[in-house]
């Protein structure tokens, strides 16, 4: 049954309300993207948001909802377009300067990793490594403020970002301390996770580790620069042991876990993920399905980038029917980096869909609620509910399913985080209603 003749309220009667600060009308769609509706996302046709300071109060058919309308009620139409939550990117390195394009170029020309070294290309981390050691927050916030921009104009609200490539303690420290003043100068809700074991260093490992653990790891948590501490679990790079002793020490100060693993081989991160009660295991392409359902168990999310298996060329895409089939929850990413630019969730749907097999239904829960499970804000954002934060975006596409045909361009018409209209479309007098093509 769609939710066409339902409204989803507060406990007090809508007359009795005092009014909205902000009604988003007009709508086509809204789409709550809760997966326990009888549609799996929750569809309110011909629908409209009440806001009241940060906060949605009221989602139901316009005439409804229209009674909390005030004297001082700001009005947006959509003009016949949908409405979803704020889109959240649960894993990006947004904080970086330089880029590795030329990486990009020969990995399209057929070279792998080993033909990459083979060439005496320097590649990966270490070669962004060189380009960012030694930048202070004020060179990083102007590379990366832009990027930031551009994610918040294609209705992305939500962004968690990575330290870790300056691979040392003052370039972790600027690192995050840059996306904090994104955040500022944005109004983007960024979530800041420290990446120290991102790439092994040729000696001293012990020495490295110590270092992150004794002194990086305490700083970032006395100064409340992060809320998770991720780690790189491969052969090529940390092992399950010595990511175990950096996530303990990061769990003594409060910081969560957070997984890359498992993303060429199976080395057994998962098993660490679950242990750990981690909030995300992220790439995940090798992970058995005995992997799966220990996450599932343990309610630690996956998250996967097809537009990243893509920019890479990765020999094993992620089978998102796969994860969805195991009972995790699956959430989908940029894994924006300096060797995959890719800055629209709106794209990650397309590609999620297209190339891993998930329906236009998984793929919007993916980067909404899922993504908000990844982070560990789902009972805040993700979703359209009253009493949650007041992230929405209004899309000019007449049906959420476009969302992820139209991959290839932005469709986000108004962006609001926490209430506030940060993206204001300055043509929408000008648009006609979305029409199907």
């Amino acid at each position: 049954m769609r939710l066409s003749q339902m409204s989803i309220r507060p406990p007090e009667s809508f007359a009795d309300a005092m009014p909205a600060d902000l009604i988003v009308t007009g709508a086509r769609q809204v789409v709550l993207c809760d997966p326990t509706k009888t549609d799996g996302i929750g569809v309110v046709d011909h629908g409209a948001v009440a806001v009241r300071g940060d906060s949605i109060v009221a989602v139901g058919v316009r005439d409804e909802v229209a009674a909390l309308r005030g004297k001082g009620t700001r009005m947006i139409d959509a003009g016949g377009g949908i409405v979803t939550p704020g889109l959240v990117d649960c894993h990006t390195h947004l904080i970086f300067a330089g880029d590795r394009s030329q990486e990009y170029y020969k990995r399209s020309e057929g070279l792998d990793d080993r033909g990459l070294t083979e060439a005496g290309i320097t590649w990966g981390v270490p070669f962004s490594k060189a380009r960012n050691i030694g930048l202070s927050a004020d060179d990083l916030v102007a590379a990366s403020i832009a990027r930031a921009r551009t994610m918040l104009a294609c209705g992305t609200t939500t962004i968690e970002t990575k330290s870790g490539y300056g691979l040392d303690h003052a370039s972790d420290i600027a690192s995050l301390e840059a996306a904090q003043r994104i955040a500022e100068q944005t109004g983007l809700e960024i979530v800041g996770t420290y990446l120290g074991a991102h790439a092994r260093p040729v000696e001293h490992v012990d020495r490295y580790l110590d270092a992150m653990i004794r002194e990086t790891i305490p700083a970032i948590a006395e100064k409340k620069l992060a809320e998770f501490c991720d780690v790189y679990v491969d052969p090529d790079v940390f092992n399950v042991a010595e990511c175990a002793r950096v996530l303990a020490a990061a769990a003594d100060v409060g910081l969560g876990a957070k997984l890359h693993t498992d993303a060429r081989v199976n080395i057994g991160g998962a098993r660490l993920a679950a242990e750990m009660r981690a909030a995300s295991v992220d790439h995940g392409n090798m992970l058995s399905d005995d992997d799966l359902r220990v996450l599932a168990d343990a309610g630690t999310a996956v998250a996967f980038f097809p537009g990243f298996d893509w920019a890479v060329n990765h020999p094993r895409p992620l089978d998102g029917k796969r994860l969805v089939c195991s009972g995790v929850d699956v959430a989908v990413a940029t894994d924006l980096c300096p060797v995959c630019w890719h800055l629209s969730q709106q794209a990650s749907m397309g590609f999620a869909c297209r190339l891993s097999g998930l329906t236009p239904e998984q793929a919007l829960l993916g980067v909404t609620l899922n993504a908000a499970k990844a982070i560990r804000r789902a009972d805040s954002i993700g979703s359209i509910a009253p009493g949650k934060q007041a992230d929405l975006v209004v899309f000019d596409v007449p049906d959420y399913r476009q969302l992820a045909f139209r991959f290839g361009t932005n469709s986000a018409r108004w962006v609001i985080k926490k209430g506030q209209v940060l993206v204001d479309d300055c043509r929408a007098d000008d648009r006609t209603p979305a029409k199907t093509g």
